[in-house]
């Protein structure tokens, strides 16, 4: 009788040991590979939040580019200005293409961030992108969109430059004269949008300028002098130029020297370059301007972030305006650290 209680009672410890250890979370290392792989394909929201004490992680492509270097600097500007500091309060990575970047997702969000900032290379790293939103940490998307969803999405405003370009060029000639409107293909809905509100406002505020259209290959300097060399050439008189981009602007503005043209008082940009902005200022015999469509507009995607981790209410999708830089107000943006 005694053995039969013992064997009962040793049957009750063993299956209580074993429940014990099925209720421990999954935290067994004896899962098996199948249950893994059901895990790994699970929706990352399953079993993950935000952690609100983690780093703000920032996840933008390499430096390419006068712009994109821009992005880093007041990326980290704007983290220190906060009192963030690297690594536990805010984590940068770049990289150079779009399966490095959906690598670096994944890697922040194992991190345990507490908000994601991303500039997508392009749309295909959407998949990745949605992996933030399935594991509950708020994404705060920069200027290119992603087909999935997100918590914010900030931009600049590229139909808002072309109107605001126009508005000032058909003030300053009094609504005549002439000028000519850079086009870029090359650079697709930038160009398009900035070209044709500029038309548009045109159209409704000035009708009586005339504007004669222009290409180019790509946003370069290389590029605009050559094609406004052209431009120039083809058009003996001309009031202003409509430039869609600071880089295009320092090449016609070289050409207008070349060719020794005096009759163009007018020559707008768009971007935030420093180079050009230096050209505003010093700029004699023609007046020069831009509409901001600048790298630090990060800063307003980073403090977003930082809202919506401190419980804050931020909008899901918004439009920055660009700002006029005339020679005016010039000295306010100048800033010689600026790699753009």
């Amino acid at each position: 009788m005694k053995k039969v209680l013992c064997a009962m009672l040793a049957a009750v410890m063993v299956t209580m040991s074993l429940t014990s250890c099925g209720d421990n979370g999954g935290s067994s290392s004896d899962a098996s590979p199948s249950d893994s792989q059901s895990s790994a394909s699970a929706p990352e929201g399953n079993n993950t939040t935000a952690n609100p004490d983690g780093p703000i992680a920032i996840v933008v492509p390499a430096a390419e580019h006068g712009w994109m270097a821009g992005i880093a600097y007041f990326a980290e500007q704007k983290c220190k200005e906060m009192g963030l500091e690297e690594g536990t309060g805010y984590k940068l990575v770049t990289s150079a293409n779009v399966n490095d970047q959906a690598n670096q997702i994944e890697e922040m969000i194992d991190l345990g961030a507490s908000a994601i900032v991303l500039l997508p290379h392009t749309d295909e790293v959407s998949v990745a992108a949605q992996k933030i939103m399935d594991a509950n940490i708020p994404l705060v998307v920069f200027d290119r969109k992603v087909t999935g969803d997100y918590t914010a999405y900030l931009a600049g405003d590229n139909p808002g430059i072309g109107t605001e370009s126009a508005k000032l060029m058909g003030e300053k000639l009094g609504g005549e004269g002439t000028i000519a409107v850079l086009n870029v293909p090359s650079s697709g809905s930038v160009s398009t949008e900035r070209v044709d509100a500029f038309k548009a406002e045109m159209a409704k505020s000035y009708p009586n300028i005339k504007l004669v259209d222009f290409t180019a290959d790509d946003f370069t300097q290389q590029s605009g002098l050559k094609t406004a060399t052209d431009v120039l050439v083809a058009n003996e008189k001309l009031d202003a130029i409509f430039s869609i981009d600071d880089e295009s602007s320092l090449g016609i503005l070289q050409a207008i020297n070349d060719a020794g043209r005096t009759d163009i008082k007018y020559l707008s940009g768009a971007g935030g370059s420093q180079t050009y902005f230096q050209k505003i200022d010093e700029a004699e015999g023609i007046e020069l301007f831009t509409a901001t469509y600048s790298p630090s507009m990060i800063k307003d995607a980073i403090q977003a972030a930082k809202d919506i981790v401190d419980g804050n209410d931020v909008a899901k999708d918004n439009i920055i305006p660009p700002t006029i830089v005339t020679k005016d107000n010039v000295s306010t943006v100048l800033d010689a650290n600026s790699p753009y």
